[in-house]
């Protein structure tokens, strides 16, 4: 088979991928009969992805290729993965495949006792429980299949972290029991009340580590070569350390309200310095309260790719296979536009570090400790909106870890902590009382700052030795009935069912200027109600307070319309990413949009230390007029239509 070379997932920037989740009742042609070598090659030479990503086996768990692992489609005509690897190759293209793993019905319903026993006793139709048979019997083996006969570049794993919940099969129990010496007896943890529930919640999640690592080294012993992903993992679904060899991170967002999603777990993963990318679906399946199927416009598209790439990721779209396995030319030819927008902004993006002024923590222990079943993303509204609050209102944002507290990333003017569920570790507060004096701190919900008072402790009287500044909304009524924070003294005070008003007599924002510190307290989570009744008040407040916290490195001075800033810093240039947030992309009611209006009249004040030799709009590569002055870059734009970028150079 003649071969081009092709890139590794690290230097790849924009994929396709497919799937169809075959299975008998779904599938009643024959897969394969229509895929064509023809096809795929147009789709190489036309949209030139670095990669597709195509179907070989889905949730239901059948094959759509003639395995010899045992699960193969009864109706497959050829070798239909075959096909697409010769093409592919042919054009330089790299290969991976779809694959269901943790999700298996097909093996859940021909070995019962496989599934994962659920807290009522019964077995589960899709998950496979983790000390069970499954990945020795058929997963490695399949993938190993994958990697040495068919050749493919490697495996985007599906139904993992989301879909693995608590198992109390008796081998679980008993492994539990042993490795940490608790006796359940006949009574494991099953709600937070219980006791070793969260030992044993914690349990469940390293197993579900041990199947990636095991999974991963399996075929890496066979093939070093194949690039191996578990999605979502290391994500805002599994906000910790990465600690299994997985070749690169990657995701699938949300495919109604994306350019939300596209913001919150891009973020999540550019902390974790890896290879990444995140996945658009191609269409929407749920609008106006309705299930239905139509694909998206290449403008929302392109607006969805802008938010990913802005943060050095790469991107790729979804589009579903016929029933046939064959690929939908007429949509795939359609996104062609989209193919260019991506890759005329690669050599801008790909290598760049992440910087922006303010920082968001996403703890590893208070959103684990809220999430269910075991990485579930229940209470993620509180930081979704928060992230949109603060990139409308016109600020650079990036996500840390409670680890980065330690050693701060450069450039940040301001932390905000967002309304928490449990609280932080003993060490992450001890940091968070200890920055230095050219970081700023937000406190954003009652529970927040409750946590906060209680923990202020001896540090206590230095943060609180200054004036506290009121953060009024001229006398106007802002939001609606929830709860505030209050100080009296030197004790922060918690009240209930106040009315948000500007008048002083229930107040809800506080700027407290101390010794060393600058610190904002928001009593209200202003991030859930941002992300579901978000006003223009919303900002007025939230610009209200920060400027009297930090001054930020890139200033959006004014903008008709909604623009989101992000900055990737290279050796010599800075690179700052102008995207359009126009359009109706947050509404139920809209499933698609062809048109989405500029953004115009924008102006941007970066500061830095010295004038810039130039200063590029990109990826139009014009020099454009601009005004240096006592550290100061400002720079105005007529317009911006769905992404710009400046480049700065230094």
């Amino acid at each position: 088979m003649s071969q081009k070379i092709v890139k590794r997932r690290s230097r790849s920037f924009f994929g396709l991928h497919f799937d169809f989740h075959a299975s008998p009742e779904k599938c009643p042609e024959p897969i394969g009969k229509n895929t064509r070598e023809e096809d795929i090659v147009e789709i190489c030479t036309k949209l030139h992805p670095d990669y597709i990503q195509v179907d070989c086996k889905g949730h239901p768990g059948w094959a759509s290729y003639p395995t010899a692992c045992g699960n193969a489609m009864p109706n497959i005509v050829g070798d239909p993965l075959k096909i697409w690897r010769e093409a592919t190759a042919k054009c330089g293209v790299a290969l991976y495949v779809h694959y269901s793993g943790v999700w298996d019905q097909k093996f859940c319903t021909e070995h019962p006792e496989e599934a994962i026993l659920q807290a009522d006793g019964t077995r589960h139709a899709l998950t496979t429980c983790r000390l069970g048979s499954y990945d020795d019997t058929l997963m490695i083996p399949q993938l190993i299949e994958l990697a040495t006969k068919y050749k493919v570049d490697g495996a985007w794993v599906d139904g993992e972290c989301w879909g693995s919940y608590m198992d109390y099969d008796p081998r679980v129990v008993k492994a539990f029991e042993q490795e940490t010496g608790i006796a359940l007896g006949q009574n494991p943890p099953k709600t937070r009340e219980d006791p070793y529930y969260a030992e044993y919640l914690e349990f469940n999640r390293e197993l579900f580590r041990r199947h990636i690592r095991k999974c991963a080294d399996a075929v890496h012993a066979v093939c070093p070569t194949f690039q191996f992903c578990s999605n979502w993992a290391f994500s805002d679904h599994m906000p910790e350390e990465v600690s299994a060899p997985v070749d690169f991170l990657s995701g699938d967002f949300d495919p109604g309200d994306s350019v939300t999603s596209a913001r919150y777990a891009g973020r999540a993963l550019a902390r974790q310095n890896r290879p990444w990318d995140l996945m658009s679906w191609g269409f929407r399946n749920e609008f106006g309260g309705q299930h239905g199927f139509l694909y998206k416009e290449p403008v929302q598209l392109i607006q969805e790719a802008a938010s990913v790439i802005s943060l050095g990721g790469g991107y790729q779209i979804y589009l579903q296979q016929n029933l046939d396995g064959s690929p939908k030319m007429n949509e795939i030819r359609s996104l062609m536009p989209v193919s260019k927008f991506v890759r005329d902004r690669r050599p801008y993006c790909r290598d760049g570090k992440v910087r922006a002024d303010v920082a968001l923590l996403l703890s590893s222990k208070d959103r684990l400790s809220e999430a269910y079943p075991l990485y579930g993303r229940n209470g993620c509204e509180r930081i979704k909106g928060l992230t949109n609050l603060l990139l409308d209102s016109g600020y650079t944002v990036r996500y840390i870890f409670e680890e980065d507290l330690q050693s701060l990333p450069k450039g940040i003017r301001c932390i905000v902590i967002p309304e928490l569920f449990s609280g932080l570790s003993e060490e992450a507060w001890t940091c968070l009382f200890r920055l230095p004096a050219s970081v700023s701190l937000l406190l954003v919900g009652p529970n927040t700052c409750r946590i906060f008072g209680e923990r202020a402790g001896t540090f206590q009287a230095r943060i609180f030795d200054g004036p506290v500044e009121y953060v009024s909304q001229e006398g106007d009524v802002f939001g609606m009935t929830t709860r505030y924070a209050t100080l009296s003294g030197r004790k922060l005070l918690l009240g209930r069912n106040q009315l948000l008003t500007g008048n002083g007599e229930s107040l809800s924002a506080y700027m407290i200027r101390g010794v060393r510190l600058r610190i904002g307290l928001l009593g209200f989570d202003i991030g859930t109600d941002y992300l579901l009744r978000a006003t223009s008040r919303h900002k007025t407040l939230i610009r209200g307070m920060l400027s009297r916290m930090f001054e930020p490195g890139i200033e959006l001075v004014r903008a008709k319309g909604t623009l989101e800033l992000a900055e990737l810093e290279a050796r010599f240039t800075r690179y700052i990413f102008l995207t359009n947030q126009n359009g109706q992309h947050r509404s139920v009611n809209i499933a698609t949009e062809d048109y989405i209006p500029p953004v115009s009249d924008v102006s941007l004040r970066i500061r830095m230390d010295k004038p810039p030799r130039a200063v590029t709009l990109l990826p139009d590569v014009r020099e454009i007029p601009c005004e240096w002055h006592d550290g100061v870059l400002s720079v105005e734009l007529d317009r911006v239509e769905d992404q710009s970028i400046l480049a700065v150079l230094k």
